[in-house]
């Protein structure tokens, strides 16, 4: 199958998936401050990130088939890993509500 897109409308499709995609994690899910700052292992927290994922993988699969380029589906699924990996891991690093009572309680001193 040809691809129809020259270089210069593959970038462009390409930097459209990245935003698409940009926008859909930052409109379902909170900010990552809150995040990370939240209980580690939060099931509401995970649940929302597939789902963002899954709405991205969508959004980016129309894309890529649309365009018929394989560019435009590696960019964009290397974008919704990232994403994925950076919201779902915040949650699940040290405790971060305990880390702030700490810094609050050093802080006093």
């Amino acid at each position: 199958m040809a691809n129809p897109l020259n270089p210069q409308g593959e970038l462009l499709v390409s930097a459209t998936s990245v935003a698409i995609v940009l926008a859909i994690f930052s409109s379902s899910l909170p900010p990552l401050a809150d995040i990370r700052a939240d209980k580690p292992g939060n099931v509401n927290t995970h649940k929302t990130t597939k789902m963002a994922a899954i709405t991205a993988t969508a959004v980016v699969g129309t894309l890529a088939l649309i365009s018929k380029s394989t560019i435009v589906a590696t960019v964009g699924g290397a974008t919704i890993l990232f994403e994925t990996w950076k919201n779902h891991f915040a949650n699940y690093g040290a405790n971060g509500n305990q880390e702030n009572a700490q810094s609050a309680a050093g802080a006093g001193s």
